[in-house]
């Protein structure tokens, strides 16, 4: 056996895992499936084969499965698009299994070549998670927000103001909204609470345009395709984002908010927030990003506060991800923004 093919066996088996727990039997299937084959040295290691050396946190599995996915939906394979539930096919991973196996045959070269580009994602569920940390902002100071989303996608959690939240406690936002979560909460934050969204400004390193037919190919590839769910709420995000067309500045975050925090805006709290980013900075990144956010934080003042809401995984608990407010945890969900349970319920101005 060739030397790596048992790690990346075993990074399969466990998206396939985390699949699973995701309920998306799907893929779950399709990548136990692909760990199998690529033990017997079949056509899932001739297609991975040189990307062992990765670090796991480049999420290799999501990227195989994503470079699948888009060929799927431009229709290079048919044959595969017949099983994908995405395009309306059975769902079934028994008789998926042999057809997506030789897709990677037919199409190995192009799904090489997208392998090579980073898993960028853009989960719109991540603002159920969100939603909450911005709103005790907005309670603790009484001031109209400025947002900053450092590693931003596509910037779709930026018009997180948007969206329609909807519990069985409260509903907060616009009631017209495409985008309408109504089963995130198992405790959900205070709805009941006021924002104003004053400014929003972000960035990423690799932008994707939302409102092209690139990007929104780009964007669909790596939703998992038995979630129809998760595509309708990104359908929902991509309508709002070309009604409400904002520019993401292509640049480094560390960069981003060197210029962004000297301007030290009044009237205003700042928000610095990022989803599910941290993984993809290298460690020089995430100091300069810390050094950047302290320096912020202490020179605060009440007229011009500044915080750092951000949802990220949990360290106990790998299928657990926590949603922070500087230091303070304030809530936790699953990794798509769905099973939110909410810790901090009230704070007094």
């Amino acid at each position: 056996m060739p030397a790596g093919t048992e790690a990346l066996a075993r990074r399969l088996r466990r998206q396939a895992a985390w699949c699973a727990e995701l309920d998306s039997p799907f893929y779950a299937s399709l990548l136990e499936s692909a760990a199998d084959d690529l033990e017997l040295e079949g056509p899932v290691w001739d297609v991975l084969e040189g990307f062992e050396e990765e670090a796991g946190s480049a999420a290799l599995a999501l990227r195989l499965m994503g470079a699948v996915h888009r060929l799927v939906l431009d229709d290079t394979l048919p044959a595969l698009g017949a099983h994908y539930p995405s395009t309306g096919g059975d769902g079934d991973p028994a008789t998926t299994w042999p057809v997506f196996r030789q897709s990677l045959v037919d199409q190995r070269a192009k799904i090489r070549g997208l392998l090579g580009s980073g898993c960028q994602t853009n989960e719109v569920g991540r603002s159920a998670a969100l939603v909450g940390g911005f709103l005790e902002v907005a309670h603790r100071t009484g001031l109209p927000l400025r947002i900053l989303e450092i590693g931003a996608s596509a910037g779709l959690n930026l018009r997180w103001d948007r969206y329609r939240y909807e519990s069985a406690a409260g509903a907060w936002g616009d009631s017209a909204s495409p985008v309408r979560f109504t089963h995130s909460f198992v405790i959900p934050p205070p709805l009941s609470r006021q924002a104003t969204v004053a400014e929003r400004k972000v960035c990423d390193v690799h932008p994707i345009d939302p409102t092209s037919d690139a990007g929104g190919l780009t964007l669909r590839s790596f939703i998992w395709a038995d979630q129809l769910g998760r595509l309708a709420l990104l359908d929902g995000a991509i309508e709002i984002a070309r009604e409400m067309p904002i520019e993401i500045e292509q640049t480094d975050a560390a960069n981003f908010l060197e210029r962004e925090l000297a301007n030290k805006a009044r009237g205003v709290a700042t928000i610095v927030f990022h989803s599910v980013f941290l993984q993809y900075v290298d460690e020089a990144g995430r100091l300069r990003i810390e050094a950047l956010l302290d320096d912020a934080e202490r020179g605060a003042t009440d007229d011009a506060p500044v915080f750092h809401p951000r949802l990220e995984p949990c360290k106990a608990a790998e299928a657990r991800f926590e949603v922070r407010l500087d230091g303070e945890l304030l809530g936790t969900s699953l990794a798509h923004g769905t099973g939110v349970r909410w810790i901090v319920n009230s704070t007094t101005p």
